[in-house]
């Protein structure tokens, strides 16, 4: 019996998609592919200069909240309290100058009553005596005068000039006006009918005199006027 000879099968064709030439061209492109997008990613990332990393929030417990209201709490009281106690010194403060100045307005009293009673003790004594002796009476009553004029001065007050004076309005006034003669020229004062005073070089008040003053000169109608007509000139004039 022969044997037939085994004949090799013939080999089947390759498929086109499986060729190593054209497997190996995929594998290069979706590797370039792969490295074109992370290209793109990390330029993407540098221009918005985003890092990309996890956000990871602070979360805090009751308990710690609890701590932070407390300790909120204790220094909110600590400032009301130092509130109070400034409005509490403020107080006492404005109640302790109002007493100082109501104290210092009475010692003033005082010392200005002190310097009087002289005063009022030796017009006393020249009442007492004002049926006995007319010239010790008039010796009294300078002396008085004198006591007063030394106590104003004391005090700061001085009299203002006035008679034979240029006239100041800032310091006389003019009750009335007299005529210009060759002693007292305009403006100037003839006669004081009420002193003037400053203490301390402010007017305290103001001086009551009686001011020469020039008479306005007739007007040119008046004066003819006043013009004496004769009889004859009367008679011609008919």
């Amino acid at each position: 019996m022969e044997t037939k000879e085994q004949q090799p099968a013939p080999e089947e064709p390759l498929a086109e998609d499986a060729l190593p030439g054209e497997a190996l061209m995929d594998e290069s492109s979706e590797a370039s592919q792969e490295d074109d997008v992370a290209e793109a990613e990390g330029i993407d990332a540098v221009e918005t200069g985003v890092e990309e990393t996890p956000y990871e929030a602070e979360v805090l417990s009751v308990d710690d909240l609890q701590v932070q209201l407390a300790e909120q709490r204790q220094q909110t009281q600590e400032y009301l309290d130092q509130l109070q106690r400034l409005q509490a010194d403020f107080s006492n403060y404005r109640r302790r100058m109002a007493q100082e100045r109501s104290q210092a307005a009475v010692r003033g009293k005082e010392e200005v009553l002190m310097a009087l009673l002289p005063v009022v003790g030796n017009l006393r004594l020249a009442l007492q005596h004002a049926d006995q002796d007319a010239n010790a009476v008039r010796e009294g009553v300078q002396m008085i005068w004198q006591q007063c004029e030394d106590f104003m001065r004391q005090q700061g007050v001085e009299q203002i000039a006035t008679v034979g004076e240029p006239f100041d309005p800032a310091l006389h006034e003019a009750l009335t006006m007299a005529p210009v003669t060759d002693e007292t020229p305009a403006n100037t004062i003839v006669a004081e009918i009420n002193a003037g005073y400053t203490l301390h070089g402010q007017l305290l008040r103001a001086a009551q005199v009686v001011v020469a003053q020039a008479e306005p000169a007739a007007a040119p109608a008046e004066v003819e006027a006043e013009v004496e007509v004769t009889p004859a000139e009367a008679e011609s004039a008919d």
